[in-house]
C-alpha cells in the first residue's frame, strides 16, 4: 500500500514538473488539458480587450521566413528579426484585432479529408503561423496568448450583425489547446498581409506621424529654410522664420498628412544600398519635434521633445525625370526608402513632389492676421471722398427688445441699418478672402505698388477675447500699382499682398450697397387708402382699409367695386407690399432709369394716417384738477411708386422704378412687377 502512494506521489510530481516547465518554455497548459470541441460562433481566443492589450511579443512564420516583433514601452511595435526597424502599426493592430474577434464558423475533421484536398486548405502548403505572447520586460519569463496557422482564404461569408456588414473567413488550424488536427473555418481574412511573405510587416511609411502631436517642423528645401511652432496640439500653427506668419491651415493638414502617409515602394537595409553623398543643402530636410505630453515649468505650455525626428530625401539623379524613383533616410530607423515622386495609381499614397515645401505654399493667404477675432466696426475712406461709409456693430438689448444689427453712416448721413447681404459678403472678404499672392514681403519703396497714396483704407474693429486687453484697429492700405493690379498692405507689416478683382468687389462697391434692400417701410395699422393705377386703363382703384376690422372699401372711376375685391387678395397684397425687396438701387444720375420713368406703365400710392407729435402739456401748480392730454392730431403720409420696362413692354427683363420717400431709382425683378400688378377681383 505504502508503495503504491509513493508510486501515485510520484506520478504527481513528475506531472507538476512538467506542466511547471511547459508553462516556463510556452506559458500554455491548454496543450495539456486539451479542448475537445469548437462551437460554431464562438470566439477561437476568449480574451478580453484588456487582456490582448497585454500581448508584447509575436512571431510571424510566413512559409519558412520567419519574423520577430516585440512592444517597446512607448507602445512602438519594432522588429527583432530579421530586420532591426519598425513594424508597420496598422499590421501589428490588425494581427491583434483578428486574434481577438475572429470566431469560429465550422470545425473540418482532418482524418476525413484525403491529402490531395489539403492544398486547398493551405495549413500545409502556404501557411502562416503566428505566435502571441506576454512577455516580461527583461524577457525572461512569457505565456502564449495564442498560437495558430492560416491557411487559405475559405469560400464562406458570414453576417456581422454588429457592422451590418458580410465577413471573409480563413481556414486555420491551431495547437494552442493540444495535439487538435481539425482544419478550423474562422471569420475575418488578414492573408493580404503576407501577400509579399513578411516583407510587408515593415513599416514601409518612413515617418510615425499623428496630425495631433508634431509641436514642431523645420523644413530645408535645398537651402531654403522654414521653421513652424505650435503651442498646443490644437492651437494653429506659425511661421517664425524667414518672416513671422501665420499659416493656410487647409496647407497644413495637407503638410501633415502627406507626411504621414508617404510610403516607401521598397525598404533596404543601409548595407544594401546607398544613398548620395550630398550637403544639408543639396537635399530636402523635414525635422519633426513631437510633444511629450508633459507640462513645461510654466504650468500651461507642454514640453516638446529633445531630439527631432529627420526626413531626408535625396534628389533624383535627373531633375527632370518624374518616373526615377528618389532615396530617403529617417533619423530613428536603420533603413534606406525608395520613394516615388508622384502620386500614381493609389491616390492615397502621395509622392515626394505632393508634399508643400515652399513657403508660398503654407503662409497664411488671408490679407490680414486678425484671425478669429470679431469685428465690431467698419471705416472706408477712399481718396476721393470727404467723409469715410461707417459701420458699427449694436450689441442689442434683449430686456428691451432691441435686437443686435449693424448701422452704417455714408457722407455724414444720419445712421440707419445696414444691408445684410452686403455686410455678411465684405465681412467674409476681410476674414476669409485670399489674396492672389505676394509681391513683396520687405518692401521699402511702396510707391511701385501705389500705396505710397493709397486709393482707399479699411479700418476695423475688433472685439477682444476674454482676458485680453483691447487690441488697437487693424489698418489696411489699398491702391493700384503701375501695372494696373490691385495691392494692399497691413499697416505695421513689410508685406505687400496682390488682390484680384473678386476681392476688391465688396471694397469697391458705391454707397448705396450698404442701403437695404426693403423698399417700404411701414406698418399696415397705419394704411389708410391703397391707390392702384395702370396709366392708360383708366382711373385708379381705390382701396380703403378699416384696420379694426381689417376690411376693405373699394371704387373706381366713382364706381363702388367693393363686392368684385377679393379681400384675402387685398391683405396678402399688402403682406407682399411691406416685404418688398428691389434688386438693386441706383444712383438719383442715372439717365436710363430716369428716361424710362419718364413714361410710368403703374403707379402705387399709399395713403398712411400718422399721429404729429404732441406737445407737452404743463400742469398748473397747487391744482387738484386733473389734467388730461388733448387727443393727438393725425396727419397724412403718402408714399407713391412708379415703375416702367427697362425696354419694350412685354419683353424687357426688368424694370426700373422710383419712390418719393428717397431720391435713388431702383431696379425690380419680374417676380415683384408681376405682383404689383396682380388683380384682385374675385373672379380673377
Amino acid at each position: 500500500m505504502r508503495t503504491f502512494r509513493f508510486i501515485l506521489l510520484i506520478l504527481i510530481t513528475l506531472a507538476s514538473v512538467g506542466a511547471a516547465v511547459l508553462l516556463m518554455i510556452d506559458g500554455n497548459l491548454s496543450r495539456i488539458i486539451g479542448r475537445t470541441a469548437f462551437s460554431s460562433g464562438e470566439r477561437l481566443f476568449p480574451y478580453t480587450r484588456e487582456e490582448m492589450n497585454e500581448v508584447s511579443w509575436m512571431r510571424i512564420n510566413c512559409v519558412g521566413d520567419v519574423a520577430e516583433f516585440r512592444r517597446k514601452p512607448n507602445g512602438v511595435w519594432w522588429c527583432e528579426k530579421p530586420w532591426n526597424d519598425r513594424m508597420d502599426p496598422r499590421a501589428a493592430a490588425a494581427i491583434l484585432q483578428y486574434t481577438y474577434s475572429t470566431s469560429i464558423v465550422d470545425a473540418l475533421p482532418l482524418h476525413k479529408i484525403d491529402s490531395a484536398s489539403l492544398k486547398e486548405f493551405g495549413v500545409k502548403t502556404t501557411p502562416v503561423t503566428i505566435t502571441l505572447k506576454e512577455m516580461s520586460d527583461d524577457g525572461k519569463r512569457s505565456s502564449t496568448v495564442a498560437r495558430y496557422t492560416l491557411g487559405s482564404p475559405a469560400p464562406w461569408l458570414v453576417d456581422d450583425p454588429e457592422n451590418k456588414t458580410t465577413d471573409d473567413t480563413t481556414y486555420m488550424q491551431t495547437d494552442f489547446y493540444g495535439r487538435d488536427t481539425r482544419i478550423l473555418v474562422g471569420t475575418g481574412n488578414i492573408l493580404p498581409l503576407f501577400k509579399s511573405g513578411i516583407r510587408q510587416l515593415r513599416d514601409h511609411r518612413p515617418l510615425l506621424l499623428h496630425p495631433a502631436m508634431p509641436a514642431s517642423i523645420e523644413i530645408n528645401n535645398r537651402g531654403q529654410r522654414i521653421a513652424l511652432e505650435r503651442k498646443t496640439p490644437g492651437s494653429p500653427w506659425k511661421i517664425t522664420y524667414p518672416l513671422s506668419l501665420d499659416t493656410d491651415p487647409a496647407m497644413m493638414d495637407v503638410l501633415l498628412g502627406t507626411l504621414q502617409k508617404l510610403t516607401a515602394v521598397r525598404v533596404y537595409n543601409p548595407e544594401e544600398t546607398s544613398v548620395p553623398d550630398m550637403t544639408d543643402d543639396q537635399i530636402t530636410s523635414v525635422s519633426i519635434r513631437n510633444f511629450t505630453g508633459r507640462l513645461s515649468g510654466d504650468g500651461k505650455s507642454l514640453q516638446m521633445e529633445e531630439q527631432p525626428v529627420t526626413l531626408r530625401i535625396y534628389p533624383p539623379s535627373d531633375n527632370g525625370s518624374l518616373s526615377e524613383l528618389v532615396k530617403a533616410t529617417v533619423s530613428d530607423r536603420k533603413a534606406v526608402f525608395e520613394l516615388a515622386q508622384t502620386t500614381e495609381t493609389n491616390k492615397e499614397v502621395p509622392g515626394v513632389r505632393n508634399i508643400p515645401l515652399d513657403l508660398g505654399l503654407l503662409r497664411s493667404k488671408q490679407l490680414t492676421d486678425i484671425g478669429d477675432y470679431k469685428i465690431t466696426g467698419l471705416s472706408i475712406r477712399k481718396s476721393f471722398q470727404d467723409y469715410p461709409t461707417i459701420a458699427r456693430f449694436i450689441q442689442g438689448d434683449e430686456k428691451k427688445g432691441i435686437k443686435p444689427t449693424w448701422l452704417y453712416t455714408v457722407e455724414g448721413a444720419r445712421y440707419q441699418e445696414a444691408n445684410p447681404e452686403h455686410l455678411i459678403s465684405l465681412l467674409k472678404t476681410v476674414k476669409q478672402g485670399k489674396v492672389a499672392g505676394f509681391a513683396s514681403d520687405k518692401v521699402t519703396d511702396l510707391s511701385v505698388y501705389g500705396l505710397d497714396n493709397p486709393r482707399m483704407t479699411l479700418t476695423m474693429s475688433l472685439l477682444p477675447k476674454p482676458g485680453e486687453e483691447p487690441r488697437p484697429p487693424v489698418t489696411v492700405f489699398f491702391s493700384k500699382g503701375a501695372d494696373g493690379s490691385w495691392y494692399a498692405r497691413q499697416a505695421g507689416k513689410p508685406t505687400v499682398a496682390i488682390l484680384d478683382n473678386a476681392y476688391m468687389k465688396d471694397l469697391l462697391t458705391d454707397a448705396l450697397a450698404w442701403k437695404k434692400k426693403r423698399l417700404f417701410s411701414f406698418s399696415r395699422f397705419d394704411l389708410r387708402e391703397m391707390h392702384l393705377e395702370r396709366i392708360g386703363s383708366g382711373g385708379p382703384l381705390v382701396l380703403k382699409f378699416d384696420r379694426l376690422d381689417d376690411s376693405w372699401t373699394a371704387s373706381k372711376d366713382g364706381k363702388d367695386e367693393t363686392l368684385n375685391i377679393n379681400p384675402n387678395r387685398a391683405n396678402r397684397y399688402l403682406d407682399e407690399l411691406e416685404k418688398m425687396e428691389v434688386s438693386a438701387w441706383l444712383p438719383y444720375t442715372d439717365a436710363t432709369a430716369h428716361e424710362a420713368l419718364k413714361n410710368p406703365v403703374f403707379r402705387l400710392k399709399l395713403i398712411l394716417q400718422s399721429y404729429k407729435e404732441a406737445a407737452p402739456v404743463q400742469s398748473q401748480s397747487g391744482s387738484s384738477d386733473i389734467t388730461f392730454a388733448p387727443e393727438p392730431e393725425t396727419e397724412d403720409k403718402v408714399i407713391t411708386l412708379e415703375i416702367a420696362p427697362a425696354g419694350e413692354a412685354g419683353y424687357s427683363r426688368f424694370y426700373y422704378g422710383r419712390v418719393n420717400t428717397t431720391p435713388n431709382y431702383f431696379i425690380l425683378n419680374m417676380d415683384a412687377v408681376r405682383l404689383l400688378g396682380a388683380s384682385l377681383s374675385e373672379d380673377n
